[in-house]
């Protein structure tokens, strides 16, 4: 399987606000005597389809409201396979069949019981669609069912990341059948599941008013453990200032996701509210354009990347939203040992390129105007290269001419900064997708010989120790640098409970909702 697109809002730069008084916003938190959860979106979201929705914020509503088959354990950094719809799971050994047995005692919200057909039904549907996350299904050749509650899935050939990507956040939902043979999908002009679900999670959709407010309520017959909140409401909001200020005077109860390294160190400081910073793969990374003509060169794009001091960088531009890296793939996706920098630090690197190689040149660092963290990179980075005498300058490019800005090979900036994170936790939802000319999200299109080979190889066989030469690969380059680990922030009031074991492993900016409940419940 070749992945071709990760999610387009992998530069996390929208924030997602929470609240948890049983009031209107604004209006002061009631703590434990609340059975609403006020939450609201800072800008508009994507559709909560769940074959569709592949932004990150309204993930929120989606991972409310269906379950897959699989899911990762919250609230711990190593990514754990746990059962959701599946109690057990195995691989052949080929891994191109993969066997499931089926949790029993599950009901869709429209009431009809989950069961081995669904999981058919659902893989077409997302097939049908054919949407971003389509790929996680579509190397599906065949489903068998045996019995109610067991299937075998037959894939068209060997992908040893499969069952992480039936765990993905973005990973494949079972829907009601008997929805899907009542609402067919018709295109996104008439899709009654961009504000219905017919889920099997523990908060269903009520009252959505696409835009403008999202409502979720629990439900009654879910198998897993009761929600903390019977309700939960969404409004979409656009002026951030104005809720920093009621989160500190405890009119607003919380806010989940990336905020930048000023207003979150701000927000730590208030005494009614607890801040959180989660482990995440997030990794701002450093992209190099082979096509620049001042880095185009091996031997000055290596020297360059060996100056530059990343631990001060991230220190810097990222604060306490970010702790610095050595590795090359995000962090959890490989054992340390075979994920390691082989560029290391060279101090003087930087006078040496402005006295020779950079001499009269300038460096150029583009940013989107959407990233906080790509401009507070590239703001820092120029600072330092100008204070070791390389002339350097920070552009940002506006909504919808970033991309296109990185396209126009030399012309286009020498650098850039990307924070993004994989699909799932698999190193090759990261490999192919960011180090191989095809893979999407391989931003100037650089090229390593025998590099699309290499990860090939290690996704076919499972093989550590080929991510590893892949990885070394990577850095010998200098084409790349992993810069940082974010870290998914989140602040709430005091009185609510739940927070730390509630993230994702994968994702930032998305709580698993069901476990956040008042202080004393």
């Amino acid at each position: 399987m070749r992945f071709t697109a990760l999610t387009a809002g992998l530069a996390v730069t929208a924030l997602a606000l929470t609240a948890c008084s049983g009031s209107t916003p604004g209006t002061t938190s009631t703590g434990s005597s609340d059975t609403t959860l006020n939450l609201a979106f800072l800008g508009a979201i994507s559709t909560p389809d769940p074959d569709s929705a592949y932004d990150g914020y309204e993930l929120n509503l989606v991972n409310s409201a269906y379950e897959g088959l699989l899911d990762y354990r919250p609230g711990q950094a190593e990514p754990k396979l746990v059962g959701r719809l599946a109690t057990e799971w195995e691989a052949n050994a080929g891994n191109t069949e993969f066997t499931f047995t089926l949790r029993e005692g599950v009901t869709f919200h429209d009431g009809t019981p989950f069961n081995a057909d669904a999981v058919k039904a659902s893989f077409d549907r997302r097939v049908d669609v054919d949407a971003g996350p389509a790929y996680m299904v579509k190397g599906v050749k065949d489903v068998k069912i045996d019995g109610d509650y067991k299937v075998t899935v037959t894939l068209k050939s060997a992908n040893s990341s499969f069952l992480d990507l039936l765990a993905s956040p973005f990973g494949p939902k079972m829907i009601s059948p008997a929805a899907l043979k009542e609402h067919p999908w018709k295109g996104e002009d008439d899709n009654w599941f961009a504000t219905h679900d017919a889920g099997t999670g523990p908060y269903t959709y009520t009252g959505f008013d696409p835009g403008v407010s999202y409502d979720l309520k629990t439900y009654t017959q879910y198998w897993g453990d009761e929600p903390g909140y019977q309700d939960v409401h969404f409004d979409v909001v656009s002026n951030m200032s104005t809720v920093q200020l009621q989160l500190k005077k405890g009119e607003v109860d919380g806010l989940i996701g990336y905020t930048d390294s000023s207003s979150f160190s701000s927000l730590k400081k208030v005494g009614n509210l607890e801040a959180y910073a989660f482990p995440s793969m997030q990794t701002p990374t450093l992209f190099v354009n082979p096509k620049s003509p001042e880095l185009g060169d091996d031997t000055t794009r290596k020297e360059f990347v060996g100056g530059i001091d990343f631990p001060e960088l991230t220190k810097l531009a990222l604060g306490d939203t970010g702790t610095s890296t050595t590795q090359v793939f995000p962090q959890n996706l490989l054992p340390e040992s075979v994920n390691q920098q082989k560029i290391s630090y060279d101090e003087g690197a930087l006078a040496d390129l402005a006295g020779g190689a950079l001499q009269g040149k300038t460096i150029s660092c583009g940013y989107a105007e959407s990233s906080s963290s790509g401009q507070a990179l590239c703001d820092n980075l120029t600072a330092m290269l100008n204070k070791a005498g390389v002339k350097a300058d920070s552009t940002g490019y506006a909504a919808g001419t970033y991309y296109s800005g990185l396209a126009k090979g030399a012309g286009a900036p020498d650098v850039t900064f990307f924070s993004g994170f994989p699909d799932t936790a698999s190193p090759d939802a990261w490999g192919i997708v960011f180090y191989t000319p095809d893979g999407g999200l391989d931003l100037f299109g650089a090229s390593v010989p025998g590099l699309a080979d290499k990860l090939a190889e290690a996704a076919t066989k499972d093989d550590d120790a080929l991510y590893g030469d892949a990885a070394s690969m990577v850095s010998e380059s200098a084409y790349w640098y992993s810069v940082a680990n974010s870290l998914g922030t989140a602040v709430f009031q005091k009185d609510v409970t739940g927070v730390e074991a509630s993230w994702n492993p994968v994702i930032t900016g998305v709580l698993q909702l069901a476990s956040l409940s008042p202080s004393g419940d």
